[in-house]
């Protein structure tokens, strides 16, 4: 992802001025790297599709339909999202991605919520 331990103040061994333009900000430079976001996009991906199953499961089990079934997989899918926001990324979503926290919290809300409806 972005790296926050990259030290891009020393220079190295490409200027990155002359790649960004004379209009560029030196507090604008970013590191990204595409492995890591496509693994950590992998992990995120495997733990949200699980939720949507166990949630489905917990909502058939605990025998909740309708509406309350609903909302059973919006506070799980909320907070699952949370959880891995506070203990895989310590609240620092922008060292992570670019998503708001709107977008990170609901992000692949259509797909867990089809998982939940076949477990239901």
């Amino acid at each position: 992802m972005i790296d926050p331990m990259a030290d891009l103040a020393s220079g190295g061994p490409t200027d990155m001025n002359n790649m960004m333009g004379p209009s560029s900000d030196d507090n604008n430079k970013e590191v990204f790297n595409m492995d890591a976001f496509r693994s950590n996009f992998r992990k995120m991906d495997k733990i949200r599709s699980f939720m949507g199953i166990v949630a489905g499961c917990v909502a058939g089990v605990l025998g909740l339909t309708g509406l309350s079934g609903l909302v059973c997989f919006l506070i799980l899918h909320i907070s699952v999202n949370l959880s891995i926001l506070a203990f895989k990324m310590n609240f620092n979503l922008k060292a992570y991605t670019q998503e708001s926290m709107i977008s990170f919290l609901l992000a692949d809300f259509q797909k867990c919520a089809m998982s939940f409806m076949l477990f239901w």
